[in-house]
């Protein structure tokens, strides 16, 4: 094949200069062209795809979910009004090109124990949440040849936490619990905090109501500073103030809640932390 130059003195005739800067784009241009041809020689090379013989074939019953927690009095969990989160691993069609599926082991991620299961189960797993984070779930299946193939799946788990005091002149420090080992921070903390003065009982009518109440909230966040602070004016007998507090993309999660009374007399509680680490919508 006869090879055609990019440009000959024949056609090009111009000012000694403009040779020059024309020898100079040419040059460019073919070291453009070796550079792309060996391109795959030198770094930043993409991640290979996996060319082994095990194919995981995993369905998960959900790969998000919130975890509910209720504490009463003294900061005790109320079991019974309190829901976690199970994900189901289904690995019952994963298989191999090269010998028998011989067991899998699944990381859920959030600082539990390994779960590790050999071959002659059915492949199906399920996997209590009871923290709250994003959280790297990581699948691996191992063949009878000694193949290993691993998969990784985000798993987010948000909170909701509501504490519910009740006839408390002393109010529980509310605390953000059940947090695990995320990967992420939360995209908000939404705080609900409700205050009711408990209405005066039947020997109010002898030794009359209860005194009105003013109550200060105080929120802390995981490093000890103050990021929301509100008095509220006078409650009176039987009724209620809420303050609420909405923080973005908090840098830590362990935050607390303090409620006062400035007067003598019993109160009822009702404080909620929603965390979201939803980042979808950003």
């Amino acid at each position: 094949m006869e090879t055609v130059p990019f440009w000959t003195s024949s056609v090009h005739k111009e000012p000694k200069m403009m040779t020059k800067s024309r020898k100079s784009v040419t040059t460019m241009l073919i070291m453009l062209l070796i550079f792309s041809t060996f391109g795959g020689c030198f770094g930043n090379e993409e991640e290979e795809e996996y060319s082994g013989p095990i194919n995981i074939v995993l369905i998960m019953s959900a790969n998000s979910g919130t975890l509910e927690i209720t504490k009463g009095n003294g900061n005790e969990t109320i079991e019974q009004q309190t829901n976690s989160v199970e994900i189901e691993f289904d690995l019952s069609n994963t298989t191999s090109g090269m010998g028998d599926i011989t067991g899998f082991t699944i990381n859920p991620g959030d600082g539990s124990d390994l779960i590790y299961s050999n071959g002659s189960e059915n492949g199906v797993f399920t996997h209590e949440y009871l923290v709250h984070g994003v959280f790297e779930a990581i699948i691996t299946a191992m063949d009878s040849e000694d193949n290993e193939r691993s998969v990784t799946e985000e798993i987010r788990i948000d909170y909701n936490q509501e504490h519910n005091n009740q006839n408390t002149n002393d109010p529980d420090i509310v605390w953000v619990d059940n947090i695990g080992p995320s990967t992420d921070i939360p995209m908000w903390i939404n705080i609900s905090s409700e205050v009711t003065n408990v209405p005066a009982g039947p020997g109010s009518i002898i030794f009359g109501g209860d005194d009105p109440i003013t109550v200060t909230w105080t929120l802390y966040d995981g490093s000890d500073n103050v990021v929301g602070n509100a008095t509220s004016e006078t409650i009176e007998d039987g009724e209620s103030v809420t303050q609420n507090w909405e923080v973005e993309m908090p840098i830590t999660i362990n935050w607390r809640l303090e409620i006062t009374l400035e007067n003598d007399g019993n109160v009822n509680t009702a404080t909620i932390f929603d965390i979201n680490y939803d980042h979808g919508e950003m």
